[in-house]
């Protein structure tokens, strides 16, 4: 039997209907499924092994958040990742070099999308701290559907379940507070702007990021060891910065969170009033022309490392006078889990949910 040219044009055009209608069933049921569900790994036997998803806290910031998570500079994102492990994924997103104005224009790619729209306009002049709403301050974050490289599709063997920013750290300011002419330097003005528009991508209802649940807490940047930061500079390539610029830019955090109505953590005064505390008590013993012994016997092991004479007892938390080492790593995980636990005691960790291994 020899089909006419006609049946055969009809046959194929009603395969090629046949199979896109297929293909957008497929689809459309596929992206109708609620995210929220936690999907199953099969296992051998009988038995369904589901494993619990973990929520999310993004840390955004410049090269001290980068090596954040060196296990050995006693990173404080690598003490977060152990203090939460089984219960929130801790993301570094960290870049070294990076003012906040190098951070305004990859901060799309680091956020999850949470709709489809565009950049909006709206954002422009308008946020959300300047209406009656309080955000990040619910207990049920919302659920990103994001097609953003950090957040997994529905069906990713890791996680089983779509994720929730419960937290975003937001930790800038060591580069801008540079010297005028280095690379890194930031007007102080630009870099309250640039803090405020980080916010509104978060809280704004105009943003594609908007997701009004998540917690934000800022920190403010490190005390500047100047000494330190001047012996770099006679070696090798080590950018200017004076600590009372860094101050400055300490300020402008406090100031925006205040503003915005998020809590800080302030490294930059719980540094300075370290070393300063620790310098006077060490000079106590010189003066009276004594040996560095206390009424109790013993210096505290910080005051003995204060006084060096070298570099101003800021090198008790500083590698080269910007980067955190391992006291000052620890210095920070300890202020910034005292102030989660202060605004957010939802957050403290618990007892981790413990998923049997399949069989």
């Amino acid at each position: 039997m020899v089909l006419s040219r006609t049946t055969v044009r009809v046959l194929v055009v009603a395969a090629v209907v046949t199979l896109f209608t297929f293909n957008y069933i497929y689809i459309t049921s596929w992206a109708s499924n609620d995210l929220s569900s936690t999907s199953s790994i099969p296992s051998s036997g009988d038995m369904t092994y589901e494993y619990p998803g973990y929520d999310v806290l993004l840390a955004f910031g410049d090269s001290i958040t980068q090596i954040g998570d060196d296990p050995n500079n006693g990173g404080y994102l690598a003490h977060l990742t152990r203090h939460y492990e089984r219960q929130m994924d801790v993301l570094n997103r960290g870049f070294a070099g990076y003012n906040t104005t190098g951070a305004r224009a990859i901060v799309h790619r680091v956020l999850p999308k949470t709709r489809s729209n565009t950049r909006s306009s709206a954002l422009s002049g308008w946020y959300p701290w300047q209406s009656s709403s309080k955000p990040g301050k619910s207990t049920g974050p919302v659920i990103y559907n994001s097609t953003g490289s950090i957040w997994p599709r529905r069906n990713s063997h890791f996680p089983s379940s779509a994720r929730k920013l419960q937290l975003c750290i937001i930790f800038f300011g060591a580069n801008d507070a540079q010297a005028e002419g280095e690379a890194g330097h930031n007007p102080i003005e630009k870099y309250a702007e640039d803090l405020r528009y980080f916010v509104s991508l978060l809280w704004s209802p105009g943003s594609e990021h908007y997701s009004p649940d998540t917690r934000i807490l800022f920190i403010t940047p490190p005390a500047s060891g100047e000494l330190m930061i001047k012996a770099k500079m006679r070696s090798g390539h080590m950018p200017m910065i004076r600590n009372k610029d860094t101050k400055a830019c300490a300020e402008v955090v406090k100031k925006v969170a205040t503003e915005v109505g998020a809590p800080y953590v302030d490294l930059y005064s719980a540094m300075e009033n370290r070393v300063h505390s620790a310098n006077k008590r060490a000079e106590i013993p010189n003066k009276l022309g004594t040996s560095n012994s206390t009424s109790a016997g013993k210096v505290e092991s910080t005051v003995q490392a204060a006084k060096s004479g070298k570099y101003g007892g800021y090198d008790q938390f500083l590698i080269d006078g910007i980067h955190l080492n391992p006291a000052g790593n620890k210095l920070l995980f300890d202020l910034v889990v005292a102030e989660i636990n202060k605004n957010w005691p939802e957050l403290k960790p618990s007892s981790p949910v413990l998923a049997k291994p399949p069989k």
